[in-house]
């Protein structure tokens, strides 16, 4: 008999056992589908203001044969929260991973939320089990994204060419580690404020938010205290604003690794190649920290054509198609 437990992040052994499941679970992905245990031992248990989670076992005696996550925003979007289901490859078709399903649903309705989402990947183009099982489960595709990877040695053959092409005039680029230069944090912060109006969305039932300079500091410390570092870069307009913003981010426990995290161009600063700009800056910046980075990933809405062709000439190459799911409960 399978009987599903909340997992206590904190008990090591517990949460060892959770992340073998999911690390079994996402082994036949492409690229980086999960994090490294030295990563996750430390990030989960963290305390975070934004964030609520609660980890789900699917426990066989003393096995546990499934893993379900569940993660809401504590900040704004208080109506939605995002689900997953993992089941030990040797344990799939027994009802585990719908068991798991409908105890996350559960638990986010106890929470108050309304609307849950969560993914799907298949092959590039393709269909798979996954999206036939997000449907039986209810679920709609909200939104198509493609993942994309970049191997280092790629983007140097073309680095010089591209950065021959950009020319930012009346812009200059600042970089940082994870912690904003005061002299840009409000504007800074009014450009992550735009993120959820400004990327396409699909049909996600997600709002925008509000960055003020503390909530920024409180977020780069808790990056920080977790290892990892966001390699960002701004773009800063004649007057001093901040018109654009890209960063990639790469953790203490794995540096062949690494993965962009945000794009973003204020609407009326686009057209000046920007956003290839910060891209190229973020890049060599990651390089020059990691000398062995041999990998960045990142993901785009198929809709987003832009920046999905900025990816292209960087040498991104597409490896995964992520299904964007949505349930109203």
């Amino acid at each position: 008999m399978v009987d599903i437990e909340q997992i206590n992040p904190r008990n090591e052994a517990a949460l060892r056992a959770w992340w073998e499941v999911g690390h079994a679970a996402t082994a036949y992905r492409p690229g980086k589908p999960w994090p490294l245990w030295e990563q996750s031992r430390v990030a989960l248990p963290a305390d975070n203001p934004e964030r609520g989670i609660t980890l789900l076992g699917a426990i066989d005696g003393r096995e546990m044969v499934g893993a379900g996550l569940l993660t809401r925003t504590l900040r704004e979007n208080l109506h939605a929260a995002m689900a997953f289901a993992f089941v030990r490859p040797d344990r799939t078709r027994e009802g585990t991973g719908r068991r798991l399903a409908d105890e996350l649903e559960v638990v986010a309705a106890g929470d108050g939320r309304t609307t849950l989402q969560s993914e799907a990947y298949l092959p590039p183009g393709g269909a798979g089990v996954p999206e036939a099982f997000a449907r039986a489960m209810g679920y709609d595709v909200a939104s198509r994204e493609s993942i994309k990877e970049l191997a280092t040695g790629d983007y140097l053959a073309r680095r010089d060419a591209l950065a021959a092409a950009v020319r930012a005039d009346g812009y200059r680029v600042v970089t940082f580690d994870t912690v904003c230069p005061e002299e840009h944090l409000d504007s800074f912060g009014r450009l992550l404020g735009m993120l959820m109006s400004e990327v396409p969305l699909g049909e996600l039932d997600l709002t925008t938010s509000e960055w003020t300079p503390e909530r920024i500091r409180a977020a780069e410390q808790r990056q920080v205290a977790t290892g990892r570092h966001v390699h960002t870069a701004l773009a800063i307009a004649a007057d001093g604003a901040v018109a654009g913003v890209s960063d990639v981010r790469v953790d203490d426990t794995d540096h062949e690794h690494a993965q962009v995290g945000i794009t973003i161009v204020d609407p009326a600063h686009r057209g000046r190649r920007l956003g290839l700009a910060l891209k190229l800056a973020t890049h060599d910046l990651v390089l020059a920290a990691y000398p062995t980075l041999e990998r960045v990933d990142t993901s785009n809405a198929e809709v987003n054509t832009h920046m999905n062709a900025v990816n292209e000439a960087l040498g991104y190459r597409t490896i995964e198609t992520l299904l964007e799911l949505q349930k109203k409960l």
